[in-house]
């Protein structure tokens, strides 16, 4: 007997085999296929019609709420057809914010289908920081051409500066930071440029979503001006916003995927990133790609926004720079790179001398190296300069600030100067009122309230105090009065004073006032 497969249609002549239990089951569904029409070539979409999906194998099914929504412009529209906007989040003066007028159409690219939904108009800040690969990640997933990107291993961008563009409805705002390994510029000098940045956005309500931090995967190991970058980023973020950054490796495809994945795991030390993972930082993986850029973005546009610790020291704490966390970071960096140099020259100075008493024929053989040792004394002496410049300018931007706060405290002082009363309690006050003439005083115990909005200050200690009155009738009499309201019914008004360093307080009104539960009567300055 001929052996065919089950289900096959039957020959002419024969019974239509029996169909088996899943066969019977979707025909009872009503889900058996139609006939295939011949080849007509690929279909116009890339994905399935609903109607089809629910007919897919469960391992194939696409989630309900991963399936793309249908835009009558195509399910891409908000993602390519954005509008770069000009109203970017504003940075110190002096700095320009570029951007193309309209998004570039990126052939072969597109970015992730299913973005986290947001309210129209959401203004999302993420700032773009590390030691290199900052500005090519703001040009592959703006697709701005202005974008400016380095080929080295050093930063290029030497200032803040904000990229926008609107995605799926929200305004998407990248700032690329300079980094702590400029060739020209002291860390300090960098730590003041962001530092600006962050004020004045915070200022403004403008706070971040979150922090992409970038490092090269092809980066054997973590070197000196890495390590720093990664203390000095630390101190500025604090912890509470480490949940809202994404430690993140680039330059994937210039290595081996073991060789990469073996030296992720290092960064995974405690010495390295561990410190920042265990305290809610992510790692994560950017393959250069304008998908893989937003993949990031996405996991960071529903994060809580909050303040970096740079930003709470500076303008809710008014601290100068060097007195910041970070600006201590970058001070000891500043000390510890001082020491080191001076070091280094000393002994190149030494090495320098030696040769120099050597013979004339060992001059000739030692000419490479003494030229190894003036390229290197010469690049020593280059950055010992770089770092005495970004101390010296730590110690000037704080003197300077120093110089502020005490003027600002100066006149802060002086309005709340110009404010302060003196409270005497009603309890405080004599309820026996002798007069032996037209002017008597009597001391008794006030309080020097420099803000009377203040309820806490009429809590304070008390102080001596002298209250001088006249009497408004008939001298020469002695007056007894036996409550506190007799004591002002007898003449106790304008024409009381005290008198306090110096300074001249009186009794503007007869009615006290209730300060919790007590009552007291205010004497004024004038």
């Amino acid at each position: 007997m001929e052996n065919r497969p089950r289900g096959a249609p039957a020959r002419e002549g024969e019974k239509a085999p029996r169909p088996n239990l899943k066969e019977a089951f979707r025909r009872f569904l009503g889900l058996t296929p139609k006939k295939r029409s011949p080849y007509q070539g690929p279909s116009q979409s890339s994905n399935p019609p609903v109607s089809v999906i629910s007919e897919l194998p469960d391992n194939q099914q696409i989630p309900s709420h991963q399936r793309t929504p249908s835009y009558p412009q195509g399910p891409n529209y908000l993602v390519t057809h954005g509008q770069y906007r000009t109203d970017m989040p504003t940075a110190p003066p002096g700095i320009t914010t570029q951007h193309p007028q309209y998004p570039p159409e990126r052939s072969g690219q597109q970015a992730p289908m299913i973005p986290p939904e947001v309210i129209p108009g959401t203004e999302i800040i993420i700032a773009v920081m590390g030691v290199t690969g900052k500005s090519y990640f703001i040009r592959e997933v703006t697709g701005n051409p202005n974008v400016r990107v380095n080929r080295n291993l050093y930063s290029c961008t030497s200032k803040v500066q904000p990229y926008s563009f609107e995605y799926v409805g929200a305004k998407i705002t990248l700032v690329d930071t300079p980094g702590f390994n400029d060739i020209e510029r002291s860390d300090a000098e960098v730590l003041q440029e962001i530092t600006d940045w962050t004020s004045a956005t915070y200022k403004k309500d403008q706070l971040l979503n979150g922090i992409i931090y970038l490092h090269p995967i092809t980066h054997t190991r973590m070197g000196g001006s890495a390590m720093r970058n990664l203390r000095t980023f630390q101190s500025l973020c604090g912890q509470e916003v480490l949940e809202n950054v994404l430690l993140t490796t680039t330059q994937w495809s210039n290595v081996d995927l073991e060789e990469g994945q073996a030296r992720e795991d290092n960064l995974r030390d405690e010495g390295l990133w561990g410190g920042l993972i265990r305290k809610g930082a992510t790692l994560q993986k950017f393959h250069g790609t304008r998908d893989s850029g937003f993949e990031l973005i996405h996991k960071l546009m529903w994060n809580t926004k909050k303040p970096l610790d740079i930003q709470d020291q500076i303008v809710e704490q008014r601290m100068t720079l060097l007195e910041t966390d970070a600006g201590k970071s970058v001070n000891e960096e500043l000390i510890a790179l001082e020491k080191k140099f001076k070091e280094r020259m000393e002994s190149l100075e030494k090495r320098f001398r030696d040769a120099i008493k050597a013979k004339d024929d060992e001059m000739k053989a030692m000419g490479d190296e003494m030229r190894a040792l003036m390229d290197e004394k010469t690049t020593a002496q280059k950055e010992l300069k770089k770092v005495e410049a970004g101390m010296k300018l730590l110690t000037e931007l704080h003197a300077a600030e120093v110089k502020k706060r005490e003027a600002r405290e100066r006149e802060e002082e002086a309005k709340r100067s110009d404010r302060a009363v003196i409270a005497v309690a009603t309890r405080d006050i004599e309820i026996t009122a002798h007069i032996a003439g037209v002017f008597t005083s009597y001391k008794t115990r006030g309080r020097l309230i420099l803000d009377i909005d203040k309820h806490e200050e009429f809590e304070s200690d008390t102080i001596e105090v002298t209250i001088n009155y006249q009497l408004n009738f008939l001298s020469g009499i002695r007056v007894y009065t036996k409550t506190f309201r007799e004591v002002f019914d007898a003449g106790i008004g304008d024409t009381n004073y005290i008198v306090l360093d110096g300074v001249h307080y009186r009794c503007r009104s007869g009615i006290p006032i209730r300060v919790g539960s007590q009552e007291f009567v205010i004497f004024s300055k004038g």
